[in-house]
């Protein structure tokens, strides 16, 4: 298995785009549409299933990690445009047969276009269908892009002043309602520890130091696995449960070998519903109207 470096993945990637017969899937955090356009030109016309899937926060756009004229320039050249705010992974696909997988993100830095590339890493895998499974299903979970989203998102893009655009900023419940991913299983270290929140404090589970933004952690939190996890179990019954439901719900989706003790699982969701009350999540409602704490949404 060999590993490429730095300039030696966009030769690969162009080679590989370039002999692409029926399909070409691009999953990256961020993008950037010079970077895309080029990766697009080098693509037979023949080949009709084009998919892209971008993390596309709001924030991600704001600071120029990815252009917002990627979703546009997508939609109007054959491209099927998906959206996952949680998303993390760089990952090239061609044919449902092989795969380029490393740290490089579709844009000029990662791909070492030009002179201000970032020393990356990638190496080809060989994609078997039980993985195309898996892609499959980051895509099911993602939010297909429309000329009405698109207009939706433009609209909140275009209203924020450029004074306003180095404060943390998140798209509309309209927007992010939509994305719903289905977060089974969880490892334990995706859960937070007992922590002080004080700033430059590290969070393992996110690989985050709270810089003392509070905006932006919040942002950070709100598409971390655990924090997605408890909103889909919670909505699935019924918009609101007890603290002893929730552990043990927890403690069945921790894939965690050996599993915890519960008495662990009990601290791993005490610090989770600590977290979310001191950041004043605004999709969840936690109190106490007896014994047990109670975890409930805004809008069930």
């Amino acid at each position: 298995m060999a590993i490429l470096f730095s300039n030696e993945i966009i030769n690969a990637v162009i080679d590989e785009l370039k002999n692409a017969e029926s399909s070409v899937q691009i999953i990256t955090a961020y993008c950037k549409k010079n970077t895309f356009e080029k990766l697009d030109s080098v693509i037979s016309s023949s080949v009709n299933n084009r998919r892209l899937l971008v993390r596309f926060r709001l924030d991600d756009v704001l600071k120029g990690s990815t252009d917002f004229e990627i979703l546009e320039y997508g939609l109007q050249h054959g491209w099927d445009v998906f959206l996952r705010f949680d998303l993390h992974a760089k990952t090239y696909i061609v044919d449902n047969k092989r795969g380029l997988v490393g740290s490089a993100n579709a844009t000029n830095s990662g791909l070492n276009i030009g002179k201000a590339g970032n020393m990356e890493i990638a190496t080809f895998v060989d994609v078997e269908p039980e993985d195309v499974e898996k892609i499959n299903g980051l895509f099911d979970d993602a939010i297909p892009v429309d000329d009405e989203l698109l207009a939706k998102m433009k609209l909140q893009f275009d209203s924020i002043e450029p004074a306003e655009k180095q404060k943390s900023h998140s798209w509309n419940t309209e927007i992010t309602k939509r994305f719903n991913p289905c977060i089974n299983t969880l490892f334990s270290y995706e859960l937070p520890e007992e922590f002080s929140f004080v700033e430059d404090e590290y969070f393992s589970f996110l690989d985050y130091t709270f810089s003392g933004d509070l905006n932006a952690f919040k942002e950070v939190f709100r598409w971390s696995n655990a924090y997605l996890w408890l909103l889909k179990l919670v909505k699935d019954n019924d918009g609101e449960m007890y603290f002893g439901a929730v552990t043990e719900k927890l403690h069945n989706a921790l894939v965690t070998d050996p599993k915890p003790y519960r008495r662990d699982v009990k601290q791993m969701l005490v610090n989770l519903l600590d977290l979310i009350e001191k950041l004043g999540m605004e999709e969840v409602v936690i109190d106490r109207p007896n014994h047990s704490q109670r975890i409930a949404l805004k809008e069930k």
